[in-house]
């Protein structure tokens, strides 16, 4: 969980389902946060006592508290060992939390092993529902390093060594920078268990571990979950801009809740981030902070992808033994359990780190070219996509109406802010659109490009809402030498399906579709873009084309 807020755009889908107070009832790190916790029913399941929590600035770890005993154990298979150790403190001005954690190591080989970082969540890590450390007298402290050792296990089974910092009292703190960085002191934790890892006498001295494989710490790979999307930068200073060479994010947070305060675009490293439809927490956070970002230019992919039926918390075993289940609607409908987030949090991770550490074959995204998968760990997917290496991008701005109003560049406003925005969107009669950026909310409009060579175009796309029958759009494409190439999107497309059930009216993100073009496109030269829609209005976010 996080307190970043992009809980806004949450709270605006939930309007569709229930009261705001239902959602933070379910989502406390994202509503409590600011206020120390809800009185009455805590994340764990545990009674209360009634009344305001104030809430904690900052950890307080005393100097002299007694460290947790380091144990040595082999995984189940007997293959991996697994260690938590305990290093003392980190401290950043007057704050100061556990610097410790979690190393999951493989057995010897010859080959070196890459390093893996699972970042773990911001979550109430105290049994009470509180942000703080020490948690109160008597109070369980929940550790959220231990919940991702499954995930650690299994990557070393493959052959990583894993670091698994201790962060539930390093991110106390509301915000990441103030009145602590907590980038900093994030740094520190991890560099010091990396440093374990990687010095064969500390290994055997300090971890207790004898039999070390050789740990390469030039090539990094980052599992970020929740709030740890936003300490991305901080591994690159950390490991060096060439070491970190991949990030698997699980439902990262952003600032995504005013435009003008948006987190920065990520740095330029394959990035993929996977986002569970139910969560609840931090929301479409990704999807939206990837979509600002389309016009970029990358080198290596960014993309999130949302899969129905997750939530945020079941990724980690601890989360989930504690019952912090933030998703909506559970207790009356089939929702996938613990070991399904878990299966899927595996499997796709693993997937994308053979793939861009180890160069294995996958059908993730990698490239422009590579269709968006129709499933991810076997549930069906919904993409949005950045195209790395675009020819030109064509971006909302650049569509202009082709008949009168049937085009208008717009945002959606905060529902919640009384100020009218003089650009907003129409807001749709049934269902709720959750964009942040520019759009181009149209029926019929066309843009003057000219693009040479292009063998595949991205359109990035989303519905305006919900309707009985939902918007297919033709895209014709005119040659400078008077050709013209149609190409028909069905309403079957992920990115344009009606997402209305008997439950919900239904909320949209922006999505992606790829198509790939005829050859008598590539051998000429595109002059003009028009997108049409045959039924209601749909929202744009620009056109890429690739070679």
């Amino acid at each position: 969980m996080t307190v970043s807020r992009s809980f806004r755009l949450s709270a605006r889908a939930a309007r569709n389902i229930t009261a705001l107070t239902a959602v933070c009832a379910f989502a406390l790190g994202a509503c409590a946060s600011d206020s120390g916790g809800e009185a009455g029913q805590s994340e764990g399941g545990a009674q209360s006592e009634p009344g305001i929590v104030e809430a904690a600035d900052g950890p307080h770890a005393p100097a002299d508290r007694t460290l947790g005993e380091r144990t040595v154990r082999a995984s189940a298979s007997g293959n991996e060992t697994i260690v938590d150790i305990d290093l003392g403190n980190v401290t950043a001005g007057n704050y100061s939390a556990p610097k410790r954690g979690v190393v999951v190591l493989p057995k010897p080989s010859d080959t070196a092993a890459p390093l893996v970082v699972i970042s773990h969540l911001r979550a109430p890590n105290c049994a009470d529902g509180t942000f703080a450390y020490p948690c109160a007298v008597g109070v369980e402290e929940y550790r959220f390093d231990q919940g991702m050792t499954y995930l650690g296990e299994h990557l070393a089974s493959q052959g990583y060594a894993v670091v698994i910092p201790d962060l539930g009292g390093l991110y106390v703190g509301a915000d990441t920078t103030m009145p602590y960085d907590q980038g900093a002191m994030w740094k520190e934790v991890v560099g010091s268990l990396t440093e374990l890892v990687t010095d064969s006498g500390k290994a055997r001295d300090v971890l207790g571990v004898t039999a070390m494989p050789r740990v390469d710490a030039s090539t990094v790979g980052m599992v970020a979950h929740s709030r740890s999307g936003m300490m991305v930068d901080s591994a690159r200073e950390l490991f060096g801009e060439e070491a970190l060479k991949s990030v698997f994010a699980y439902g990262p947070a952003y600032d995504t809740f005013e435009l003008e305060s948006i987190s920065p675009a990520s740095a330029d490293v394959p990035y993929l981030a996977v986002v569970g439809e139910l969560d609840s927490d931090v929301g479409p956070s990704a999807n939206l902070w990837i979509g600002h970002y389309l016009p970029e230019t990358r080198e290596h992919p960014i993309s999130v992808v949302q899969l129905p039926g997750l939530g945020h918390m079941y990724v980690n075993t601890t989360a989930a033994t504690a019952q912090t289940d933030d998703r909506i609607g559970c207790d009356v409908k089939a929702c996938a359990d613990a070991a399904e987030h878990q299966r899927v949090m595996i499997e796709s991770a693993t997937d994308w780190f053979n793939a861009t550490v180890r160069g294995e074959a996958t059908a993730l995204p990698l490239r422009a070219d590579q269709p968006l998968p129709a499933t991810v760990a076997g549930l069906p997917a919904r993409w949005l996509a950045h195209t790395p290496g675009a020819l030109a991008r064509i971006d909302a701005t650049r569509f202009a109406a082709v008949s009168n109003a049937s085009a208008l560049l717009c945002v959606h406003a905060d529902p919640m802010n009384p100020t009218p925005v003089d650009n907003a969107c129409p807001e749709p009669d049934k269902g709720v659109v959750q964009s942040l950026t520019e759009v181009n909310h149209l029926t019929d409009a066309a843009a003057a490009v000219e693009v040479a060579g292009a063998r595949g175009m991205s359109v990035h796309v989303s519905p305006s809402g919900s309707y009985e029958v939902p918007a297919t759009l033709t895209v014709v494409l005119s040659l400078a030498d008077g050709q013209e190439f149609t190409y028909r999107l069905s309403a079957d497309e992920p990115a344009l399906a009606n997402r209305a059930t008997a439950d919900d009216n239904g909320s949209y993100q922006l999505g992606t579709v790829r198509i790939p073009l005829d050859e008598a496109v590539a051998a000429g030269v595109v002059t003009s873009v028009r997108v049409t829609s045959d039924g209601p209005a749909v929202e744009l976010r620009g056109v890429d084309f690739w070679g």
